[in-house]
């Protein structure tokens, strides 16, 4: 199967990724990482859709964003696990590839095959869900000003 995140991997890097992962269904409703809580999994999701929520004061919980199908979820789980900084819910059934991040990071640390390419493509990531925030937030502070 070929996922957006791990497409442009080189080869040695997705069969070592693939010695460490795990598939896993996740069902309707069901949480995978929680907004300021530690997430001990990385996610890629193969098929189905998470919702991305953050608790905004003064609006409650609010979607930020929609992943789908090759979009990594839970990336704070191989840059030090500071806390997610999203709660990711499952909109539907939901098939992931599930990375240990103690597996993960040893991976990174010990195969540099892996390790750049990998952060590479997570920086990649990053950028874009970056993106995607500065633009809900521009259109949060449109609808205040109406």
């Amino acid at each position: 199967m070929s996922l957006q995140f791990t497409s442009q991997l080189p080869e040695v890097a997705r069969e070592a990724l693939a010695g460490i992962a795990a598939e896993r269904t996740i069902a309707k409703g069901q949480t995978l990482c929680r907004e300021g809580e530690s997430c001990h999994e990385l996610f890629l999701v193969a098929s189905g859709h998470v919702g991305l929520d953050m608790l905004v004061p003064g609006r409650g919980q609010v979607r930020v964003m929609t992943l789908g199908p090759g979009e990594v979820l839970a990336w704070s789980a191989l840059v030090g696990n500071q806390g997610a900084t999203a709660t990711g819910i499952a909109l539907e059934e939901t098939e992931t590839i599930v990375f240990p991040d103690d597996a993960l990071i040893n991976l990174c640390q010990t195969n540099h095959d892996v390790g750049y390419p990998m952060m590479r493509e997570l920086a990649k990531a990053i950028s874009r869900r970056l993106v995607t925030s500065r633009l809900q937030l521009l259109d949060l502070f449109e609808q205040e000003s109406l």
